[in-house]
């Protein structure tokens, strides 16, 4: 098979780079358990532990005010799946049903809404 010299580079061409070698970083400190590794109880944070953030705690009665207020919008205290779940089915229907569809939409919103902050808080702890 002939080479053709217009489509194939020549043997000794080797591409190179303009660039550098990027600096070398020195190594991250070594992973730690702030507990069992110290031969403690309780796990503490250290170095290559991050704190765990818990979640504060939905009150129920303050959830189901919210709703019996606000309707499907008083879910948000929930969380923003929840709110963003609640306003754009409610708007879906209030759409498709019309207005006296709140009828059913804003008892539904509060039950879900005293469900939702018991599961929430059941989970917490």
């Amino acid at each position: 098979m002939p080479r053709h010299s217009k489509t194939l580079p020549h043997a000794d061409f080797v591409p190179r780079s303009q660039f550098t070698a990027p600096p070398a970083f020195p190594p991250h400190p070594p992973l730690q358990s702030g507990g069992w590794y110290h031969a403690r109880t309780a796990e503490h944070p250290g170095p290559g532990r991050p704190a765990v953030v818990t979640p504060p705690e939905k009150s129920t009665r303050l959830a189901i005010t919210l709703a019996a207020l606000f309707g499907p919008l008083g879910l948000w205290y929930l969380g923003a799946g929840a709110g963003l779940t609640a306003t754009v089915v409610s708007a879906v229907v209030i759409t498709m049903a019309g207005p006296p569809s709140l009828l059913v939409l804003w008892p539904l919103s509060v039950a879900v809404a005293a469900w939702s902050a018991s599961l929430l808080r059941d989970q917490v702890r």
